[in-house]
């Protein structure tokens, strides 16, 4: 009789002390819950599956720890992406500032796709209070996508890039780089550079005019019909000149004053400023091969290579 009572004595010890240990991993496993650790309740409340309400605050907390993976999973992610997007709208915004473009357009241009970059830009919310919202917050930050936005960025930025550098090309070249590159060009034959002996209009090293004058013939043109025995001597009518200055005003005033003759006896072609260069074609040229002639110029002189 004391056997059974020893032993039912001690299944009764036994099942307090586990009835005591399962309450004390379910008021721990609460308190991990209220703190928003649900990894850690999860794992409390998983040991005692039926202790009264367990499996509630199983399903709860598994609900809750896979939805909050899921958003921070998708934050990082994220957050990953709007830093390339930040790095490309802040070297895009530099660009602008950097240099002088040959088309100035293509700084509003890029202006314009850095608005759309930043417009398109998902900022990461703060996470919700419940399973399902958390989840609709992780799949808006994963349904982010900038690939067309940079890539719509990117060729505005290599455009503008690309016309600052051609435009340092043109900014007061040297008389042996236009030289240079009109020999690149398919219908030149004839080069020659004036000097302070034989500049027929003077203006060489003069304030406010031309640090180099080149004159080229051009094949096109009867050399015969032109009067001179030399290519300065023959001037733009033997097939165009290039001007250049050290200002772009200077280039301009120039310009200026040859398109006053146009459409007169005096014109003496076509003109177009390039930088701080003034390309001239001649007279004698078509006006479709005038435009041929003097693409063929810029494309040259503005060639990167």
């Amino acid at each position: 009789m004391k056997k059974k009572l020893f032993g039912l004595a001690l299944v009764m010890v036994m099942t307090l002390s586990l009835v005591g240990c399962k309450n004390s991993d379910y008021k721990k496993a609460v308190e991990l819950e209220e703190q928003g650790d649900y990894s850690g309740a999860l794992e409390l409340f998983n040991g005692i599956p039926d202790y009264k309400d367990s499996s509630d605050h199983i399903t709860y907390c598994s609900d809750m720890d896979s939805a909050i993976t899921a958003y921070n999973d998708a934050k990082t992610k994220l957050e990953a992406q709007n830093a390339e997007l930040q790095t490309k709208i802040d070297d895009a915004t530099a660009l602008t500032t950097s240099g002088t473009p040959l088309d100035e357009t293509l700084i509003t241009t890029l202006e314009t796709k850095i608005s759309e970059a930043k417009a398109a830009k998902v900022e990461v919310p703060e996470i919700p209070e419940t399973a399902k919202d958390i989840n609709t917050a992780a799949d808006t930050m994963n349904d982010a996508d900038y690939t067309s936005v940079i890539s719509s960025l990117d060729s505005a930025y290599s455009d503008l890039d690309t016309s600052i550098k051609q435009y340092a090309l043109v900014d007061n070249p040297t008389e042996a780089f236009v030289i240079e590159r009109l020999g690149n060009v398919e219908d030149i034959v004839d080069i020659s550079a004036v000097t302070e002996d034989n500049d027929p209009n003077g203006h060489l090293g003069k304030a406010g005019g031309y640090t180099a004058q080149i004159y080229f013939s051009n094949v096109n043109i009867n050399q015969g019909s032109v009067s001179g025995s030399t290519v300065i001597d023959k001037g733009t009518d033997c097939g165009g000149s290039i001007e250049v200055y050290s200002s772009v005003e200077d280039a301009t005033t120039r310009e200026t004053y040859l398109a006053a003759f146009d459409g007169s006896i005096f014109a003496s072609g076509s003109h177009k400023v390039v930088g701080t260069c003034l390309v001239r074609t001649s007279d004698k040229l078509t006006a479709s091969q005038q435009q041929e002639f003097e693409t063929a110029i810029i494309d040259a002189l503005t060639a990167l290579e």
